[in-house]
């Protein structure tokens, strides 16, 4: 975990002065960090009768913002030219949204715009989204394109994936939390924070992952809220009115990193030996897949057989819901053996 907290509370997006000068108001006077004002002003929409912002028209209200009440702004860019128009307005930070992120080209005229300008210009930091789909590499390769152009304050934003096959979830976007772990695990000194607000897309989840979120360690947060939300021209269903926001940032228990005890020693010790004897075993496995692949050769037999492997993991599922463990984790684990299995058997 880094040393500075990231909290990035607003609308989703700018509808009036009033709206965005009545927000920040609200949240100055009621929490007790410091944060950084949101609110979207070019809105990506797929379908093109959608809001879609206000467009530059809005710069102006988050200077008022600035300049009256001393909060920095952000706002999501995805274009070389909305960058350009931010740092014309001396704009603190932006970020680079989930689809903009899937589009080096875009990155790489966003990061060129900064770079030329990242001298004299008064941008404090880069936020960059997941992209929608879960793709680590693409989202290393956005951070990549940045800090090679000089750029050296980014901060990642987990905001969740778009699912493509349980369109049954809760969530709006999959968290995957093991993609942003991983990512942690590859950029140490890079911040990440979690946008519970576009995970959920239901106010009433906001609260929930944002605990996860300090639970797992993130570097911040990324709240939506609007002073009416049921009015909101854009995703009205998952945001807060500001004393909802307020209330939920001052529940969140954040967890400070301590010196390892003795006991916690100890159980970590039993994971290390557990772990050790399911490596055994998965290699017991292997070993006993590439035999059967032998055999399936040897008597001219298909090697994926579906109908077997729907027999077992269906054992497994079954087994995980008796002891209470979550069904997906063991269906992606026994999907990922089962991958290894049909490569020894390729192999022959």
């Amino acid at each position: 975990m880094t040393e500075q907290r990231y909290y990035i509370f607003g609308p989703c997006a700018a509808e009036s002065e009033d709206q965005v000068m009545q927000t920040a108001k609200q949240l100055k006077t009621g929490l007790s960090v410091p944060f950084i004002f949101r609110a979207g002003i070019w809105k990506p929409r797929t379908n093109p009768q959608s809001f879609q912002g206000i467009g530059e028209a809005a710069l102006p209200w988050l200077q008022r913002v600035q300049n009256e009440l001393g909060i920095s702004c952000i706002t999501e860019v995805a274009t070389a030219e909305h960058t350009q128009r931010c740092i014309d307005a001396g704009l603190h930070y932006i970020w680079i949204g989930a689809r903009t992120v899937t589009n080096p080209f875009m990155v790489q005229e966003i990061a060129d715009t900064i770079a030329v300008h990242r001298h004299k210009s008064t941008l404090k930091g880069i936020f960059v989204k997941n992209p929608v789909s879960a793709d680590l590499p693409l989202w290393t390769g956005a951070i990549e394109r940045l800090r090679k152009s000089g750029i050296e304050n980014i901060i990642a934003i987990h905001r969740g994936f778009t699912p493509t096959v349980d369109h049954s979830s809760q969530y709006r976007n999959s968290p995957i939390w093991s993609i942003p772990i991983e990512l942690r695990r590859l950029y140490p000194a890079m911040p990440v924070i979690c946008d519970p607000s576009h995970i959920g897309g239901k106010r009433e989840l906001v609260a929930t992952i944002a605990q996860q979120a300090a639970d797992l360690a993130f570097d911040g947060l990324m709240i939506e809220c609007h002073p009416t939300p049921e009015t909101a021209l854009s995703d009205a269903q998952q945001q807060l009115t500001p004393e909802e926001l307020i209330k939920t940032v001052n529940a969140i228990q954040w967890h400070e990193f301590q010196e390892t005890d003795q006991r916690l020693q100890e159980l970590r010790r039993q994971i290390d030996e557990t772990d050790e004897q399911i490596w055994q075993l998965i290699l017991s496995r292997m070993q006993i897949a590439k035999q059967i692949g032998e055999h399936k050769q040897a008597h001219n037999l298909p090697i994926l057989q579906t109908a077997r492997y729907d027999e077992i993991l269906q054992k497994r599922l079954e087994w995980a819901e008796e002891n209470g463990i979550d069904s997906e984790t063991v269906k992606q684990i026994m999907d990922a053996i089962h991958e290894a299995a049909i490569g020894q058997q390729i192999k022959r």
